[in-house]
């Protein structure tokens, strides 16, 4: 589908899940701005209690089919569109927004960075040593001694 409706279907997406989320953001390709989209990439941190109610509402709202519901993830189908909803939590936001907004090419090169620098890029974070060493978007990327790139030129 086109970038616009894409970004039309997440903008309803997030305002019905917005009043049970504490964060929500939109990521892959609608993040990097592709002009073809295959389906809706959504980081959020639902409060505490309400993960099932996102899901639920987009049941009842948006007649969403549940295809996969975990503790962790959701995978929807909205109006033919698989929906992929990622939950993370105040640590985990950067590195899960990193990865879930991709691409994959870029993810593969920035863990092969990692790799070579004694780290892991994981959705937790970077880990050197078993410990966090960075977990924004920005400090992944400084830790990397990368320049930032944004979202949309990691293709």
């Amino acid at each position: 589908m086109r970038l616009e409706q894409a970004q039309k279907l997440a903008q309803e997406i997030v305002e019905q899940v917005h009043p049970y989320c504490e964060r929500v953001e939109v990521a892959g390709s609608i993040r990097r701005k592709k002009s073809e989209v295959r389906d809706v990439d959504i980081v959020l941190i639902p409060k505490p209690l309400f993960w099932r109610r996102v899901v639920t509402t987009l049941q009842r709202v948006m007649d969403a089919k549940i295809v996969k519901h975990g503790d962790s993830i959701a995978q929807l189908t909205i109006k033919g569109v698989n929906v992929d909803l990622y939950v993370a939590n105040e640590q985990t936001w950067g590195a899960l927004l990193l990865i879930r907004t991709g691409s994959a090419e870029h993810n593969i090169k920035l863990s092969q960075i990692a790799l070579r620098k004694g780290m892991k890029l994981t959705h937790n974070g970077l880990i050197k040593g078993g410990k966090v060493v960075a977990s924004t978007e920005k400090e992944i990327f400084e830790a990397l001694d990368l320049p930032y790139v944004k979202p949309e030129l990691r293709g």
